[in-house]
């Protein structure tokens, strides 16, 4: 957030029309220019503005792209909107960038490691358990969305007496 005493005319600044600030990777931000840094107000109806004795309000001028054309409006914003100058805020926002195009990239590789897992030992592993369930419960079938609590009865005293038996064993 921005204090009065920290703007000056001509100054860009990074704005969001949210008070709570973060890099986020899609940008989102816009550079204002400091038009006047006494305290300003916008009608609701009609955008009418007008300087005022106080208040948080601070006039400044939106650049930002409007369907590929470049557009600049005034408009009366918070100071809690305005974040950290603009120059600041391309260093912190490039840097993000690059941290964020890095962790995409561990996370393919964390998802891609985990879904080989899957298919070469889990998958195998639990075709052979429910191929073994189903043997020792005489043909009852599981279904892989059978919980553990909804096994039938059968199927639990089969597990339990396979144990045992290769327990003794």
């Amino acid at each position: 957030m921005a204090k009065r005493s920290q703007l000056e005319v001509g100054q860009e600044w990074a704005y969001h029309r949210e008070r709570k600030h973060e890099h986020i990777a899609y940008g989102g931000y816009y550079k204002v220019v400091i038009e006047s840094v006494e305290p300003h107000a916008q009608y609701k109806y009609g955008g009418g503005i007008r300087k005022i004795n106080s208040g948080l309000g601070v006039l400044v001028s939106i650049h930002e792209k409007w369907q590929g054309e470049p557009r600049v409006y005034q408009k009366v914003i918070q100071l809690s909107q305005l974040w950290k100058p603009w120059a600041e805020y391309e260093v912190a926002q490039a840097e993000y960038e690059v941290q964020y195009k890095i962790s995409q990239e561990k996370a393919k590789v964390a998802k891609a490691e985990r879904e080989k897992f899957k298919q070469e030992v889990y998958n195998p592993a639990y075709k052979e358990f429910i191929k073994l369930i189903q043997e020792v419960s005489g043909g009852k079938y599981v279904s892989g969305w059978t919980r553990l609590e909804e096994l039938p009865i059968e199927v639990l005293q089969g597990v339990v007496k396979l144990a045992q038996e290769k327990a003794v064993a």
